[in-house]
């Protein structure tokens, strides 16, 4: 106890304390969440999705499997957040509330591009070849923002599996 009581008066000598550094900027706190969309193309395991927020970004993600994932960060002009989101406002959400689509499994067809959508207490997932048109043009819009045909991508960031064998 006394080697303790005369080390901390001694730590404290020596000058000025160390300085903090520069101070982190604040932390935005994220814009809500407009419209999700996650696509598949019936049971292949590398889907893609996009969350779109008020703001104008996106969060995308591409692919996965063996590839990796592809997770790409993108800011949608004014212009075309606006469009975005005339698109998500104009959607017949409550319409097609539950809609589904009944999967064919291995003896069935299921190839179709199957898309499923969230919109705050709405969600329906439609395929490709029964798509309603209430809500082909917004799919085809959040279909350009994950394809980079729309929008600025700020970063991009590949993730991939390590694999390795190991012998006994």
């Amino acid at each position: 106890m006394v080697i303790g009581a005369v080390l901390i008066p001694l730590a404290g000598c020596g000058g000025a304390a160390p300085s903090p550094g520069p101070e982190a900027p604040a932390s935005r706190p994220r814009a809500r969440e407009i419209v999700y969309l996650y696509r598949v193309q019936g049971d292949d395991p590398m889907p893609d999705s996009i969350s779109l927020r008020a703001d104008g970004t996106a969060d995308v993600r591409r692919g996965g499997g063996g590839a990796g994932i592809k997770w790409v960060k993108t800011a949608l002009d004014r212009h075309e957040t606006a469009r975005v989101t005339r698109l998500v406002e104009r959607a017949p959400w409550q319409a097609l509330d539950g809609t589904t689509v009944k999967p064919g499994g291995f003896g069935g067809w299921d190839n179709d591009m199957r898309y499923m959508l969230r919109r705050g207490p709405w969600s329906i997932t439609v395929t490709d070849a029964h798509l309603p048109r209430g809500i082909r043009p917004l799919i085809r819009e959040l279909e350009a923002i994950i394809e980079d045909d729309t929008g600025q991508r700020l970063s991009s960031v590949l993730t991939s599996r390590v694999s390795a064998t190991v012998d006994p």
